[in-house]
């Protein structure tokens, strides 16, 4: 039986080569991604579009200093980035006992412009992370991703990969390319999440309306910020009623670390106690206790979140270790919790380390 001491909450995959090309039935596979090598390194073409050459989303163990933005290939990085009994290794190295995953370049399948194309390359790589995910599903956590362009698909989606091995969750993207959040055309989509006791995910960074702006220091300046993509939709989350609606409906905002979190939500009870009369907020409970009661937040390296943990509430925080991203505390994610949590009761730092994330992706020792 497997005994959970530490489990990370935000992790990610970097996809096969023949993730869309072995999955995309013809006539579509010729558009699915696909891997070219090139002499800058390996880069995906999805749609007859290419993109950047593989680095930043692969960096993992690798000093500061070493990242590289791009130039990298499939031979040149850690094949637990994509190979799950490699990653399986990789977690030993590192005392990590389970970790949920979300995509890499699965991400931009969500801007796809061509439905068909775009519904096809989603379900081929729910079907490969569940496979991914098979080898320990214990320790391999997945999140599958849903699409937003057809409200219809977004529901039948998760419904269909909920029966699929490994799979614990949904991802929507922060920003769809459907309707807003706060529509009601995702109603029967939190009812099927509810039903099916999956959480729904928001990740920094996805979708499109948050981008790099051009000029001097744009991309630290980007990395600083990008926490507000998180705030953004779970203010549209909380505020449009779907926690009040759907009770048992539990929402994860990830990678956008848990610092801002208390004048988040002191500001939205702020607004509450001021502002909901003449906005016509027909919230029955300030926005805190929706919080409380069904939203978690996961973090990296986050001094002032954890010192701040009772503003926020122990109980809706996780730790992460983002492998194999450039933010990635691997292999050194032991010696990272102990600093980070210097202070903090033991029966705190469990919570936020491994019980908190066990007891939403229902993980039993």
């Amino acid at each position: 039986m497997q005994q959970y001491r530490i489990v990370s909450a935000d992790d990610h995959v970097e996809e096969a080569k023949d993730t869309w090309q072995k999955r995309v039935a013809a006539p579509l596979r010729d558009r699915a991604p696909r891997v070219v090598r090139t002499p800058a390194g390996d880069a995906w073409v999805i749609d007859g579009k290419q993109g950047g050459t593989m680095g930043l989303g692969v960096q993992g163990g690798k000093k500061f200093e070493d990242y590289r933005a791009s130039g990298e290939t499939y031979e040149t990085i850690r094949p637990g980035a994509f190979d799950p009994v490699e990653r399986l290794k990789d977690m030993d190295i590192d005392g990590v006992d389970a970790q949920t995953l979300y995509p890499n370049t699965a991400l931009s399948v969500f801007g796809i412009d061509d439905l068909n194309l775009q519904l096809a390359c989603l379900r081929a790589y729910n079907d490969w992370l569940s496979e991914f995910c098979s080898t320990n599903p214990k320790r391999l956590l997945g999140i599958g991703l849903v699409p937003t362009d057809e409200p219809g698909e977004t529901t039948k989606e998760l419904r269909r990969f909920a029966k699929l091995p490994g799979m614990r969750g949904a991802l929507l993207p922060t920003y769809p390319h459907g309707e807003p959040l706060n529509s009601e055309v995702y109603d029967p989509f939190w009812a099927a999440a509810q039903d099916l006791g999956l959480p729904v995910h928001i990740h920094l960074r996805t979708g499109k309306g948050f981008s790099l702006k051009p000029g001097r220091g744009s991309m630290p300046a980007y990395l600083t910020i990008g926490s507000l993509a998180n705030y953004e939709a779970l203010a549209t989350i909380v505020w449009s009623g779907i926690l009040e609606k759907f009770p048992r409906l539990n929402f994860v905002s990830v990678e956008g670390n848990i610092g801002w979190l208390p004048y988040f939500l002191e500001k939205a009870d702020t607004v509450y106690k001021r502002h909901r009369y003449w906005t016509k907020s027909d919230l029955p409970k300030p926005p805190s206790e929706y919080f409380h009661r069904q939203v978690y937040a996961t973090f990296i390296e986050d001094k002032a979140g954890v010192a701040l943990r009772h503003m926020i509430g122990i109980d809706n925080l996780m730790w992460s270790s983002d492998y194999p991203h450039t933010d990635t505390t691997w292999p050194h994610s032991q010696k990272y919790i102990t600093d980070h949590f210097q202070g903090v009761p033991e029966g705190e730092k469990r919570k936020m380390v491994v019980e908190n994330a066990a007891r939403l992706y229902r993980l039993t020792n």
